[in-house]
């Protein structure tokens, strides 16, 4: 990819960023936003148009607000909570859906721990999408019901690891001969338009000895901001010393990433992940083995000068408080709700994000006069108002094949299958029978 001298990178467009990060930075050209650089394949031209995405947005926005100082580091939150529709980060969702429009298609299956595919339910409706959502057991609490009132919105649990939870959508998918989405070229989008965010609030200060800190699941987040931050780099529109480094926050019930890249590897493999199911901080952060995507987030550690940390129960219970005091500061309030009989948060990724940034304060990570950017991408959104409507519940000890079979079979009496699926579940029970 070439860029002509400074080329104007942050729209012209009179839409803030706090009302659509999407439709501000989204740049037809493709110079920086759009399916241009290493993650996309040719099969994916044309590009989305701004118009594409103006077609999907329901607003998409952030900003970044000041939460004062700890410990002598400056903290300021990166607000994707209450600027975004389904009230956590919902550029997935509007990005997703502009693809799917443009390249005509119309039903999409997909896993996710709970944001990712609550975006993607809510912005398919408008886009005549039907949706097919596997979501783990465990989280079902976040979801609400109203999602799931047009009969074009399926909602899937499935008990046990993220492993099974995608593996059943893999099956679903290839069964009924439905897409699976997002790739990850996708996901690294929505970053892309989190990265131009961060460059243009960059510029508006020093940017000396700023970091940026995320909670990571499997990474998609980072590795799109990286991308366009070293894009901007490239093109000598950023000066490289301005670019925050990153700090990656993970639960140590599942820290594949953390514990991975503080042994020094360079790749993931299963023997190496972490799977503590039980007992997790936040349930959605659920990937005990991101390998596909922990090779491009090693290179976002090494090429900025970044860190990972995990975060022990111990270390939330001692850090979160304090941060949502500071969460307080800037004026946003978390969203809690009753379940098992008491009050806890709805969303805690956010402050999983804030805990960690506490102790590595605390640990002098961050020197004194640093600036800290902390991700808060959900938790302040409105609560579940019922339980959603599930089409089907994939018990823990229910074989994976049985259980797609009957979901298939029950869409194929529905009017709903494909001849394509019915031929890979043919060619499945074939194997099955050999």
């Amino acid at each position: 990819m070439t860029y002509p001298p400074r080329v104007q990178w942050v729209s012209q467009t009179a839409c803030p960023a706090e009302r659509s990060a999407a439709v501000r930075y989204w740049d037809p050209q493709a110079r920086l936003i759009g399916l241009g650089g290493p993650y996309a394949p040719a099969a994916l031209a044309p590009l989305l148009s701004a118009e594409d995405i103006l077609a999907t947005s329901q607003g998409e926005g952030m900003r970044l607000l000041q939460a004062g100082e700890y410990h002598g580091v400056r903290l300021l939150v990166l607000d994707e909570t209450t600027g975004m529709k389904t009230g956590t980060h919902t550029l997935d969702g509007c990005i997703v859906t502009a693809l799917c429009r443009k390249m005509g298609i119309t039903q999409a299956v997909f896993s996710s721990g709970a944001n990712t595919g609550i975006a993607l339910t809510d912005y398919g409706g408008p886009a005549g999408l039907e949706t097919f959502f596997f979501c783990p057991a465990s989280t079902l609490y976040k979801v609400s019901g109203e999602l799931f009132e047009r009969p074009s919105a399926h909602l899937i649990a499935v008990e046990g690891s993220d492993r099974r939870v995608k593996q059943a959508s893999q099956m679903f998918a290839d069964a009924c001969g439905i897409r699976l989405v997002p790739a990850l070229q996708w996901r690294v989008l929505s970053g892309q338009c989190r990265g131009l965010f961060l460059a243009e609030e960059t510029l508006k200060s020093d940017g000396r000895d700023c970091w940026f800190v995320q909670a990571v699941c499997a990474g998609y987040g980072p590795i799109g901001i990286y991308h366009a931050l070293g894009r901007l780099v490239e093109a000598g529109q950023l000066d490289r010393w301005r670019v925050p480094r990153f700090l990656g926050i993970q639960q140590s019930g599942v820290s594949p990433i953390a514990s991975a890249w503080e042994a020094g590897c360079s790749k993931l493999s299963p023997a190496s992940s972490t799977d503590g199911q039980n007992g997790l901080i936040e349930p959605s952060l659920y990937n005990v083995c991101p390998d596909q995507t922990y090779p491009l987030l090693c290179s976002v550690l090494a090429g900025w000068g970044g860190d990972m940390l995990a975060v022990t129960a111990d270390d939330f219970d001692r850090y979160a408080g304090e941060f949502e005091e500071l969460l307080a500061k800037a004026g946003l309030a978390l969203t809690r709700i009753q379940r098992d009989g008491r009050w806890q948060y709805l969303e805690k990724a956010g402050l999983l994000a804030g805990a960690g940034a506490l102790k590595a304060i605390c640990q002098g990570r961050l020197a004194k006069g640093a600036t800290l950017m902390c991700s808060l991408t959900g938790g302040a959104g409105a609560a579940p108002t019922r339980p959603p409507r599930v089409d089907c519940h994939i018990a823990a000890d229910t074989p994976l094949e049985q259980a797609i079979d009957s979901l298939a079979a029950a869409l194929t009496t529905a009017g709903r299958s494909t001849s394509k699926g019915e031929t890979r579940r043919a060619d499945r029970r074939q194997d099955a029978q050999r």
